[in-house]
């Protein structure tokens, strides 16, 4: 009980450093004076640096090669007392959080193990309920480094091949760049244009409408776009990267600037954030470009929601909206140490009816696509339905009942209905029958949203068609549906998320109470809902060493539909329960427990489930 309570500590202490973080956009560097070590004896070289796109957030800070081994020394960047330990297989992995006398952090992320006395700790912690996991804020043990110390030893845990994932965040818990500090890497290499992107807007509402890619051509070091046709206000976006000397990867540039002849029109330098801030990755690159290529196009104008503080400069918000004539551009990009190249392009503009007026608001969302539907789509309000069927008496509106909604507007498949999201405002998007409703928290939303929801059956899967599809959300909105009669109390169902650009589809973290199923969506996007009655699979057990060379029971496992859940399993060795570790990236469940001494014949007890509850079992007997 005490651990739950000090993670609901941790919860609040990041609820008063995210206030503090909505009050001020600025950041106090660390003092010249204060000098940090370089964390770990792997190498002085990066495979990624601060503030490149990841899957749903920024990278909050630098990623030092380690050979694509584990097990190298990691040291504590400065001296510092040990605020936080976490143990996950996704996400930071295994991740120490250092506080510094003067209130700044340093995070050393994906480890495979902690110094002995820290692992010793985290594991009498995890064996009193046999957890895997571990969230702690550290309040009733202390452990104190000095620089140079080793803390842990570097490894995969969590998500991506072997590497040490480094932080740096101030006071306020936000991270900023370690590269803005004493610390250095050899670079000498400008960054390499790719493409650009060109998002044509609205000429009215300046909603975003579409976009196109151009490939750059390069002479000697500059690249070029060549002339481009375009008859209204546009963004620019660019796929672009940085270098450094003797490493193969590719990095986010630190500076991007936009100039028209001497006028400059954006720039930007991406040196810290908030950690709240993180998801507005979507916002700052192209959410239309990644959705659909899974490329990082980094914008080059600033549409609503966006308040990150990264932009100088952003006349118009950074949107070109020239009359008719032909325009030169430059966009100049630069790494932290001043290594920088340019793009030209010229913009050829026809019949552009210019706003009158600065632009001081740039939509996030667009609208939704007009495509012909055969049946009638149901507008929603607060207290009222309109519809081309039949009319609701302005007198019913506030008290009419869902009944009678039912009987005049049955929702059938390929129907849809409408609402307005307003930022700020919470709301549920509902369907007449009101067995599909979504919840749209407070803050879910960037900017005013106009969303569209049908349903279609193909094969017996239940699709929910959301328009505009691939959305990005401030926070999480949960969809909610009463299962037909024919579904009801069927425990293998799943809700999944659709990437119809990839043909792939996503397991969420669906709750099945056999009667209504939901789940947490952290985008929108169309869903599908499916019966996964497979289980999982089991494959060959071995007796290994880890890299600390504690024995442990490795068992392959997977399942291609909803996934391992690793918290449900068990293994037991000889009739001892251990804690079951998961390494999604391997497919295995091990078996650890700190005090695991192999006999010469071991008994071994696997329980595997998936993420709807189907079983695998299996006994084996290993040699040793």
């Amino acid at each position: 009980m005490w651990i739950k309570k000090t993670a609901l500590i941790f919860f609040i202490l990041l609820s008063f450093s995210q206030i503090s973080e909505l009050k001020s956009q600025s950041i106090s560097l660390p003092a010249d004076s204060v000098i940090y070590s370089w964390p770990t004896d792997a190498s002085q070289q990066l495979s990624s640096t601060f503030a490149e796109t990841r899957s749903a957030h920024f990278h909050a800070g630098i990623d030092i090669r380690t050979w694509g081994r584990e097990g190298y020394r990691v040291f504590a960047t400065r001296d510092g007392e040990i605020f936080r330990l976490g143990m996950s297989p996704y996400g930071y992995g295994n991740v120490i959080y250092m506080k510094h006398d003067d209130d700044t952090y340093s995070i050393y992320a994906h480890l495979n193990r902690f110094e002995t006395g820290l692992q010793a700790y985290a594991d009498s912690l995890r064996l009193l309920d046999y957890s895997a996991d571990l969230n702690l804020l550290l309040t009733d043990q202390s452990f104190k480094f000095r620089q140079g110390d080793t803390i842990g030893y570097s490894g995969s845990t969590g998500v991506g091949p072997p590497h040490l994932h480094f932080e740096l965040r101030d006071s306020d818990f936000r991270p900023f760049n370690p590269l803005l500090t004493n610390l250095s890497i050899t670079d000498n290499i400008p960054p390499v244009f790719r493409q650009l992107g060109v998002e044509y807007l609205d000429s009215n509402s300046l909603k975003p409408k579409g976009f196109d890619i151009f490939e750059a051509n390069r002479s000697n070091s500059d690249y070029y776009f060549g002339e481009i046709d375009v008859n209204g206000p546009i963004g620019l976006s660019v796929n672009v990267h940085d270098r450094s000397n003797q490493t193969p990867n590719i990095y986010a540039v630190h500076s991007l600037i936009v100039v028209h002849e001497a006028d400059t029109l954006y720039h930007e330098t991406k040196d810290y954030f908030s950690y709240q801030q993180a998801g507005q990755l979507f916002l700052d690159r192209s959410y239309p470009i990644l959705a659909q290529t899974r490329r990082g196009f980094q914008r080059l104008y600033v549409v609503e929601g966006n308040d990150l503080p990264f932009y100088k400069i952003k006349k118009n918000r950074g949107v070109i909206n020239f009359e008719d004539g032909n325009y030169p551009l430059k966009i100049t990009a630069s790494d932290i140490y001043g290594n920088s190249t340019t793009a030209y392009l010229t913009l050829h503009v026809t019949g552009n009816q210019k706003h009158k007026h600065e632009i001081t608001y740039v939509p996030t969302y667009p609208e939704i696509p007009k495509r012909e539907i055969s049946t009638p789509t149901i507008y929603l309000s607060d207290i009222s339905l309109n519809t081309s069927g039949p009319q609701i008496n302005p007198s019913e509106q506030t008290s009419i009942s869902y009944q009678r909604i039912k009987h005049l507007f049955p929702f059938r498949s390929g129907q849809s209905v409408r609402k307005k999201i307003i930022p700020n405002s919470s709301a549920v998007l509902t369907t007449p029958d009101r067995n599909i409703w979504v919840q749209f928290p407070h803050e879910a939303v960037y900017d005013t949203l106009d969303i569209q929801l049908s349903t279609t059956v193909s094969d017996g899967d239940i699709y929910f068609h959301f328009e505009p599809d691939r959305l990005p959300l401030n926070s999480p909105i949960t969809f909610n549906f009463i299962l037909p009669d024919h579904l009801k109390g069927n425990s293998q169902l799943a809700l999944f998320s659709v990437d119809s650009f990839r043909n792939r589809l996503f397991a969420l973290n669906t709750n099945n109470t056999g009667r209504v199923i939901r789940a947490t969506l952290n985008e929108i996007s169309t869903l599908v809902l499916k019966e996964d009655n497979l289980s999982p699979w089991i494959g060959k057990s071995r007796i290994d060493r880890n890299n600390a060379g504690k024995l442990i029971v490795i068992v392959p496992t997977r399942d291609g539909l909803t996934g391992i859940d690793y918290r449900r399993s068990n293994i037991s060795v000889n009739g001892i329960r251990g804690i079951v570790e998961y390494d999604p990236e391997m497919n295995s469940l091990i078996y650890y427990h700190p005090e695991f001494r192999p006999s010469q014949t071991n008994h071994v007890i696997i329980e595997v489930y998936d993420g709807v509850g189907n079983r695998s079992s299996s006994e084996v007997t290993l040699a040793y």
